[in-house]
């Protein structure tokens, strides 16, 4: 079986768009949280994903728009917040709020862990390559798969089991700037394909700046 796996699509529907073909020539698609937050795009984004019949587990952004912002909360992150709250429509919230913190099962007769930041702490761990909570995933001895997202950064470990996986970012990668990445796995051979797709990044800058961004909109995107 083919799965894609992505995370942190953010609202940007411009990007997860171009991942189309991805989505068409796989078996599964799974969604590591933060599909709203930063940028405008919120209901198109959410219903392409539920339409794509996605396994998705929450995001932090995701909990914000349902259980509240906090208030330290950098600008940007309230931007996306608010605008999300404006503009969802009640059915698209009430598929977010109900998303899981962790889903485990069988994908493909392989058992996956999915987690947006960890499975010690889903909504807030960021588990960068260089972080030591990264060697602690090996005692989940019972999942072929533990994949997350979060650090909008990729991150492949498979010299023993289980193959851990971040796919990057879709709608605001920290590793190519305006490029949805994502990771198509092959649950057989457990052998990864690399994705990274460019977007107009203008346009998604646009949007947002029409509705009230300020200049940290370009930040991550140019």
């Amino acid at each position: 079986m083919r799965v894609a796996i992505i995370s942190d699509i953010h609202a940007n529907f411009e990007a997860l768009y171009t991942l189309k073909d991805v989505f068409a020539s796989v078996d599964k698609v799974v969604c590591l949280g933060d599909i709203i937050g930063y940028y405008c795009q919120v209901n198109e984004a959410i219903e392409y994903i539920r339409e794509l019949g996605a396994i998705c587990v929450l995001g932090n952004h995701d909990n914000f728009l349902v259980n509240g912002c906090p208030k330290n909360s950098n600008d940007a992150v309230r931007f996306g917040i608010s605008y999300a709250q404006k503009v969802i429509t009640s059915s698209n919230f009430a598929w977010l709020s109900s998303l899981p913190l962790l889903w485990g099962g069988l994908i493909g007769e392989r058992a996956f862990l999915l987690v947006h930041g960890s499975p010690w702490n889903p909504l807030n761990d960021y588990l960068y390559s260089n972080n030591p909570a990264l060697r602690g995933l090996y005692e989940f001895l019972g999942y072929d798969v533990i994949a997350f997202g979060q650090t909008h950064r990729g991150l492949r470990i498979n010299v023993k089991k289980p193959l851990i996986i971040n796919p990057g970012s879709v709608g605001q990668s920290r590793d190519i700037k305006a490029h949805a990445c994502a990771v198509v796995l092959d649950t057989e051979k457990l052998a990864i394909e690399n994705i990274q797709r460019p977007f107009n990044a203008d346009k998604v800058i646009d949007i947002a700046k029409s509705k009230g961004a300020m200049d940290w909109v370009y930040k991550h995107l140019v």
